[in-house]
């Protein structure tokens, strides 16, 4: 069991033998081996253009602050600074970028920014692949059963709920005391590093903190710490679709994982493909510029798609709902006209 979920990102696809085996749909392998190149060019496009647009809405939200447009600009800051959370996952599977350094070094920045430590969440991820919405196993995959509303439909709309388990695993691990999740999956010949990245990222926090003591002005902590809080809510909308209200306990991700058509700037710029979930977690070694080809090659085989962000909102939030009351509750999915349950 150890040996299962310690495990590299890049091969998930190899079960241990005594597991069950994750479902997989049928793909000639010309087809998936040309799908999985990993190219620099489609990487730089996607990273420059989401850091570009970040860079510009924080120095329009720097030139409005003490005015009322403050308000709309940082929430547009927020909102895009946000989905940091979704590009750590991306580049620490290595298929962003042919490069692995690259891949690596907006990596450690997307976590520094989105304050999830790199080595406990490289190895977090991991086990979320290895056991996707498994009950009391995955961390990652809102997998609580039944799930709890206030927490999926208020603290973790304004990132209440997310901030807290940082900082407190932050802290824990600064101290060098384990959290139980990183005991559960975090290999020991990691944990110093872990521990070492754990205290930078609170030594840069305090610091922000006395900056903004020292000149009088929340300005700081507006453009690093905060955005994880105010301009969380359309990422946590998105990340909802993901696995929520599907089945747990499954060894098939067409039960537990979703596919949304999303917008060129919601999907593709801020949120990296992920979109195409099921896919993702199908074959995680297909780089994000490639999901939507893999899509029409393998959707003959999976349940038919979402379409766009409400459509799936009014799917998603009814089954929690449902859930809360009967944990045993979820949406069941179909292919043609044949259930998977």
């Amino acid at each position: 069991m150890t040996k299962y979920l310690y495990q590299s990102i890049e091969n998930l696809e190899k079960q241990d033998e005594t597991m069950p085996k994750w479902y997989r749909p049928k793909i000639d392998s010309k087809l998936l081996k040309k799908l999985s190149y990993r190219s620099n060019g489609p990487a730089w496009i996607n990273t420059i253009l989401y850091f570009g647009i970040l860079f510009l809405s924080g120095f329009v939200a720097y030139l409005s602050w003490g005015t009322w447009w403050a308000i709309p600009s940082f929430f547009i800051y927020g909102t895009i600074f946000s989905f940091n959370a979704a590009r750590w996952h991306e580049y620490g599977h290595r298929t962003v970028f042919k490069t692995r350094g690259l891949n690596d070094f907006f990596y450690e920045i997307s976590s520094f920014l989105a304050l999830v430590e790199s080595i406990q969440w490289r190895w977090s991820h991991t086990h979320h692949h290895s056991r996707t919405i498994h009950v009391g196993i995955d961390y990652e995959g809102n997998a609580d059963r039944p799930p709890k509303l206030f927490n999926l439909l208020f603290l973790d709309l304004f990132g209440i709920r997310f901030i807290y388990y940082v900082l407190k695993d932050l802290s824990y691990h600064s101290l060098g005391i384990l959290s139980q999740g990183a005991k559960d999956y975090v290999p020991e010949a990691y944990h110093s590093k872990m521990m070492r990245n754990a205290r930078l990222y609170l030594l840069f926090i305090i610091f922000l903190i006395y900056i903004s003591f020292i000149f009088g002005s929340f300005l700081p902590l507006m453009f690093f710490v905060l955005p994880n809080l105010y301009g969380r809510t359309l990422f946590h909308f998105i990340i909802l679709l993901q696995h929520d209200g599907l089945k747990a306990n499954t060894w098939d991700h067409r039960e537990s994982s979703r596919t949304v058509h999303l917008n060129f700037i919601f999907g593709y710029l801020l949120y990296f493909n992920m979109q195409y979930h099921l896919e993702h977690h199908l074959f995680p070694q297909v780089p994000f510029h490639n999901l939507p080809k893999l899509h029409e090659a393998i959707k003959h085989q999976l349940p038919p798609a979402n379409n766009g962000l409400i459509n799936g909102l009014i799917e998603v939030i009814p089954a929690i709902i449902k859930q809360s009351k009967d944990p045993n509750y979820f949406i069941p999915k179909t292919v043609g006209n044949s259930n998977l349950s």
